[in-house]
């Protein structure tokens, strides 16, 4: 499509002569003027000429005289000419006819002068969208901007518009047939008003004022609309596209998305959708509302999932949770509490094309309903039927509160939920119901069902949440965590013990302790008959009786000392004391003797 200034004829070449007795009805002796306009396929016409004025001469005194004109010659623009002509002697130019440009116009005054000439030009900087339109339908969003066009007491001539593309044999859009032509104001650069509705593949010359244009009261007047028809559900990704001011580009190609949003603040995992030519804005809004975990069937038609007051300003009624269109958008409504609130930010989103190449869709999601509703939320870890570990999430909101009792529902995510292309993270929800004085009473669908597609773990793994040490007393802060559990990662035997009952129980690097043995006893009846078998091992003989076997201290049998080793039956801390002790006095004893003997040796020395 081309923009430019229209040209106007001139009356260089133009010629003119008067005929009597021709058949024409001219008056003798008056004075008529012509000006000419080129005049396009649409039937609008260019700036006219100056005018051209012919004299009818004095004959025979009968109105039988016809006025012959040449027309300007034809250009690159145009090859049609409109005749304009006075009354007689008069000053008012109206429409006569029209020509081939370069031939001869004989007019005989048959024309009712009826039609007007429009002179008024155009002055200002022009540019120019176009849409595709068909009676019926949603309109197409506009054409990046053409021009500008500085015009000066002038017409734009619009060429080679474009015909309408042939819709998809899926759809996607109407079989548009015409063109729709939007022009800014001189002083308005920024808003588009409807100038005229043609046929593809011709040429227009737009010469309507501004004033014209811009009047919405006049019926069929309007603006353009910048972002074009919204989408519905069933509007294919690859054909939506986005408008920044007055560009437009195609936020979504055939690959991979990566889409990783946040709940209550916290960061969830990145899930991945394939986005194919035939994807459509439902398969989005299905994949990201199972990213986010939004529950909207609680499975238990007396208790469905309830909704939020709707507080959006010029709306009423309430929000149901889910992922649905408002008006051309995306709405996603989380589901009650604060530590359900969603957040989508710019950067959540990546795709990544055929060729490798990674951008971010820049979809701007913003927040028009605040999250509102105590809630508490807890992470903890499971395992699955091989020890793999799962990132779990609980999640407790207030849902009701009345005389009688106080009641939360539960939300139970998990990001490694795999389940066959699909990525829900919801795996569970029910109730808590307390009484009066905030005790736990009971709790619904407490089983939690984690999908393991993909792995040889038994499938789907399901455990128990047990309620019943949490209570509804008033706090300031709800909290909820998970004490305990009996699920754990694989380990290995690190060491083991052995009780006075005689079980052996194995200590494993998990932190699991199991029962791995029972040690038992037996007596017999002769044990003198027992055989030797070397290495302090005993055997029955014939002569032992039949043995009477048991658990430790059971049936007369013996006792186990646990923590004792066997043959340990000294005290080797005591016998080393005992012995110092003894070679201490041992010693002192010897130099008592020494020095008696001394004393003896002496008295005998004074004998002699």
């Amino acid at each position: 499509m081309t923009v430019s200034s229209s040209t106007a004829p001139t009356l260089t070449g133009v010629t003119s002569s008067t005929s009597e007795g021709s058949g024409g009805t001219h008056t003798e002796g008056a004075v008529y003027q012509y000006r000419f306009t080129y005049l396009d396929s649409s039937g609008n016409e260019s700036l006219p000429t100056a005018a051209l004025s012919v004299t009818v001469p004095a004959g025979n005194g009968i109105a039988d005289e016809s006025i012959s004109v040449s027309l300007p010659a034809a250009n690159a623009q145009y090859s049609q000419v409109r005749v304009y002509r006075t009354a007689p002697n008069g000053s008012d130019f109206f429409r006569v006819g029209s020509g081939a440009a370069g031939s001869t116009f004989v007019d005989e005054n048959s024309a009712v002068l009826t039609t007007p000439l429009q002179s008024t030009g155009l002055n200002g900087n022009y540019s120019y969208m176009i849409t595709y339109y068909k009676a019926g339908e949603p309109e197409s969003r506009p054409s990046p901007l053409l021009g500008p066009q500085n015009v000066v007491n002038g017409r734009v001539l619009l060429g080679n518009l474009p015909t309408p593309p042939v819709p998809p044999p899926t759809g996607g859009f109407p079989a548009y047939d015409q063109v729709r032509i939007y022009r800014n104001l001189a002083n308005d650069p920024n808003s588009f008003y409807l100038v005229d509705t043609v046929a593809p593949n011709v040429k227009y010359t737009d010469g309507k004022t501004d004033a014209e244009i811009s009047n919405l009261s006049t019926l069929g007047n309007k603006t353009v609309n910048l972002d074009g028809p919204t989408v519905d559900s069933n509007t294919l990704l690859v054909n939506i596209t986005r408008r920044d001011g007055f560009e437009y580009d195609k936020p979504f190609v055939v690959g991979e998305l990566s889409f990783a949003g946040r709940k209550g603040g916290r960061l969830l995992k990145e899930k991945k959708f394939t986005i194919t030519a035939t994807s459509t804005v439902q398969d989005l809004m299905g994949f990201m509302k199972d990213t986010v975990g939004i529950v909207s069937d609680s499975g238990d038609a007396t208790r469905p999932i309830i909704a939020s007051k709707n507080m959006i300003p010029g709306e009423s009624g309430s929000l149901q949770p889910n992922a649905y269109l408002s008006s051309g958008a995306i709405r996603m409504v989380s589901n009650t509490g604060v530590d359900n609130a969603l957040g989508i930010d710019l950067t959540s989103f990546r795709i990544r094309d055929a060729n490798g190449n990674i951008t971010s869709p820049n979809l701007g999601f913003g927040t028009i309903q605040e999250a509102k509703g105590q809630s508490a939320v807890t992470d903890f870890i499971a395992y699955d039927s091989l020890g793999l570990p799962l990132r779990m999430r609980l999640t407790a909101t207030l849902e009701e509160r009345s005389d009688q009792q106080l009641v939360y529902r539960w939300y139970a995510d998990s990001a490694d939920n795999s389940n066959k292309g699909k990525t829900d993270i919801a795996v569970g929800t029910g109730l808590i119901y307390f009484d009066g004085n905030g005790n736990y009473v009971s709790s619904t669908s407490s089983t939690v069902a984690v999908n393991r597609s993909g792995l040889p773990s038994t499938k789907p793994l399901q455990f128990e949440l047990n309620f019943k040490q949490i209570s509804g007393l008033a706090a300031e802060k709800a909290s909820l965590a998970a004490s305990r559990q009996d699920g754990s990662p694989p380990g290995v035997l690190t060491s083991y013990v052995i009780g006075e009952e005689g079980t052996i129980r194995g200590v494993f690097s998990n932190g699991i302790s199991r029962d791995l043995g029972q040690v038992r006893l037996a007596r017999f009846s002769n044990p003198g008959g027992l055989e030797q078998r070397g290495q302090n091992l005993y055997a029955q003989g014939i002569n032992t009786g039949l043995p009477i076997e048991g658990i430790p201290s059971e049936n007369g049998l013996g006792s186990l000392s646990a923590g004792a080793l066997e043959l340990s039956n000294t005290d080797v801390g005591g016998d080393l004391v005992t012995l110092v002790l003894a070679s201490t006095m041992y010693r002192s004893n010897a130099r008592v003797i020494t020095a008696t003997q001394q004393l003896f040796d002496e008295l005998l020395n004074l004998r002699r």
